[in-house]
């Protein structure tokens, strides 16, 4: 009737040591390749630029209206929006904790 048990802490370190062991592996393989870093530098400076686009059409702009409307994850979403904002091309309209609201500089 309690519901599940929580894992013990010896568990838990143990994944989060492994999930380590994972992230070195999976870095040590991107080394090699410096073509793919690039590629993604350019993909995210059009996303910027569709973004910028898409919040002049709009009056205001969520993180989930601009996912939606470029086919990313609202945390993409969210980290395209603070770095317009830092540029200047979009202006913080209002905060809570859930989500920001933005509107065209």
């Amino acid at each position: 009737m309690g519901g599940t048990q929580k894992k013990p802490i010896s568990t838990l370190e143990k994944r989060v040591k492994e999930e380590d062991d994972k992230g070195t592996k999976k870095e040590k393989k991107q080394k090699g390749g410096g073509k793919a870093a690039s590629t993604t530098m350019t993909s995210e400076q059009v996303s910027l630029k569709r973004a910028s686009e898409e919040i002049q059409k709009q009056k205001a702009v969520t993180p989930y209206e601009l996912s939606a409307k470029l086919n990313v994850s609202i945390s993409a979403a969210k980290e395209l929006l603070r770095q317009l904002e830092k540029q200047g091309t979009v202006k913080l309209l209002a905060k809570n904790r859930r989500t920001a609201v933005y509107v065209a500089a």
